[in-house]
């Protein structure tokens, strides 16, 4: 499970089309999910066993994201109050938090525009 830290409003980017982010909606802390039509996003039963292996004062917000067949994500914060974006996914899967998506996209389009 790959642990990214992210605040209130920020993102990352799942396999350069997936673009993930939690935002405060109500009284609750929500995923917003931007994916192409056609990949199936829905909710995981609670699975505790899954977790086990968080740190201790790590608590789970909500239940689980499924993203198409192998994407996982979970909303966790810590006991300081941080959040975080806990993320199972395929090796094969690039992730990247939102800022570093953009800087690698102005870097290919720098390249581009050299050659």
């Amino acid at each position: 499970m790959l642990i990214v830290g992210r605040e209130i409003g920020q993102s990352v980017i799942i396999d350069d089309v997936i673009k993930v982010t939690v935002l405060h909606i109500g009284s609750k802390l929500r995923l917003v999910i931007d994916a192409p039509k056609g990949i199936r996003i829905s909710k995981e039963k609670d699975n505790k066993n899954s977790m086990n292996y968080l740190r201790k004062g790590t608590k789970i917000i909500e239940s689980p994201t499924l993203i198409g067949d192998n994407i996982k994500v979970t909303i966790l914060q810590t006991e300081s109050g941080l959040l975080r974006f806990g993320i199972d996914a395929p090796r094969e899967i690039s992730i990247f938090r939102e800022e570093l998506s953009i800087e690698k996209q102005l870097s290919n389009n720098q390249k581009v525009k050299i050659l």
